[in-house]
Formats: C-alpha cells, sequence, structure tokens
C-alpha cells in the first residue's frame, strides 16, 4: 500500500472516532450564578476536547462533549463563577509646565546737537504650573463602567450675506453661538487575579484651547495594564518642549516651554 492510501486510511479513522464521539457525546445546560456566557466562554473554549462544543447567552451556558470533558468543564466553571469583587479605580491625570525667556536690548534717542539718552534693558522669567486631576469609579470586576465630567463650551459664528432691498445693496451680518461638549473622564473594565488586576482603560482629557473660540487642547490614552491592587502605576504620558530665539540689531532674546503630561492609576478592592 503506497503513502497516499496510508495517509487517507489513517485520516478516515479518525473521522470515525470524531463520529462516534459526537454520536455518544452528553449535553448539558448550566446556570450561572454571577458571570455571564461572554465573560466565560473565552475560558472554557480551549479547554473543550476535539468533537465537543460551548456556546452560551445570558447567564446561560450548554455544554456538549464526553461525560469526563463535561465533568472538567464543570470544575473550572466553578472556579470562575465567583461573586464579582468591588474595586474602586482612581485614574491621576497630571500635567506641568515650565516656561522660561531671557533677553536684553539698548534704547535711547539722539538729538539733533548729537546728545542723547541710551539705556539697556535685561530680564530673566521664569514660570512654572503643575496641576494634578483625580477622579474615582466604583466598579464590578469584569464589568465596564464609565465616568466623565465636562462643560459645555459657546461657540460663536459670524455670518455674512448680501442683501437687496429695493435699489438699495448691502450686507446682512447675522451672528450665532453652538455649544461644544468637552469632558474629562474614562473608560474601564477591570479583571483580578490575586493581588493583581488588568485594566482596559481608555482615560481622555478635554480642556478650552488657546487657539480661538471652540478650541479644545485633547489627551486620550486606550491601553492594557496592569499593576498591583492598592498602588499606583503608570499608564502613558507625552512631553513636548519647544524652543524660540530672535536676535536684531538692538535687541535679542530666546526662550523655552516644556509640557509634561502624564497618567496614573490605583485600583483599591472593596470589602
Amino acid at each position: 500500500m503506497d503513502t497516499r492510501s496510508q495517509l487517507l486510511r489513517h485520516l478516515l479513522g479518525l473521522l470515525l472516532v470524531a463520529v462516534a464521539g459526537l454520536v455518544h457525546a452528553d449535553v448539558e445546560v448550566l446556570t450561572l450564578k454571577y458571570r455571564n456566557a461572554e465573560q466565560v466562554l473565552p475560558i472554557l473554549r480551549p479547554l473543550v476536547e476535539p468533537g465537543g462544543a460551548v456556546s452560551g447567552m445570558n447567564n446561560q451556558i450548554i455544554l456538549r462533549a464526553s461525560r469526563g470533558n463535561i465533568d472538567e468543564l464543570r470544575r473550572v466553571l466553578a472556579s470562575i463563577d465567583t461573586r464579582p469583587r468591588r474595586l474602586m479605580i482612581l485614574v491621576r491625570q497630571d500635567t506641568a509646565e515650565n516656561i522660561q525667556g531671557s533677553g536684553g536690548g539698548l534704547s535711547g534717542s539722539i538729538n539733533s546737537r548729537g546728545g542723547g539718552e541710551l539705556g539697556a534693558r535685561v530680564f530673566d522669567s521664569r514660570n512654572a504650573s503643575d496641576e494634578r486631576l483625580i477622579q474615582r469609579l466604583q466598579v464590578l470586576e469584569g464589568y465596564p463602567a464609565t465616568i466623565n465630567v465636562g462643560q459645555s463650551v459657546p461657540v460663536p459664528s459670524r455670518n455674512v450675506t448680501g442683501a437687496v432691498t429695493g435699489a438699495n445693496q448691502g450686507f446682512l451680518i447675522s451672528e450665532t453661538i453652538t455649544y461644544r461638549d468637552i469632558g474629562t473622564g474614562f473608560e474601564v473594565v477591570p479583571r483580578v487575579s490575586g493581588d493583581t488586576v488588568q485594566l482596559e482603560i481608555s482615560p481622555r482629557r478635554e480642556t478650552p484651547g488657546n487657539a480661538g473660540p471652540g478650541s479644545v487642547n485633547s489627551q486620550r490614552i486606550t491601553t492594557t495594564a496592569s499593576g498591583r491592587l492598592g498602588e499606583w502605576f503608570e499608564l502613558g504620558g507625552a512631553s513636548q518642549q519647544e524652543s524660540r530665539q530672535s536676535s536684531g540689531l538692538l535687541y535679542g532674546s530666546s526662550g523655552e516651554r516644556r509640557d509634561v503630561r502624564r497618567v496614573w492609576v490605583r485600583v483599591e478592592e472593596i470589602k
């Protein structure tokens, strides 16, 4: 018998075993106490034997497998279908800005007789500011939660259109005000194993901008991170630095602006 025939017989044998397994498979429906099907199915599926199946909806799980595999899946399910832990999630968004500049120049006047006054000016300025915003949200382990605090910012607009009334022609100016919502908050799904917490989290921070009416400064992070319960750990941050320099015949100046933003999170269990 050639190699191809042996391979076909082997595959046919595996298929017959799988079919026989499906014919003699048991079916069992389980009702979850604390979790839902979407939370436990990703954990159960890799444990189902070949030829078996697991499905579910809401708080029902349907198992189709051999009795031994079903018993194994029941034991796993009992270990994960537990009462969700109550958690307090704190998100801290820090902003630090440092601006410094220096320069100098000459100024004065000369009269028609060759006399006059001449003066020199030198300056050195520094400005630093720190801002810290902390938001907290109580959640259940494994369930999504959202917090958002914001305001509505007025955005004025002006429209100019041509107008003709009889023999007169002019312009019609109309002014309107709309509002734009800006907010600061986060969306999160926490999962806890022992004293380690894993977060799917998206913090954001929006503040009115300086580029004109309706402009917004926005900071957003979307990430999956893990840390220990009760400890602060960093989600991410950004640093921006700008330098400028100008010079002329009688005047020169230089300056630097540094902006640092960081986002931290801490998860505490509520007993």
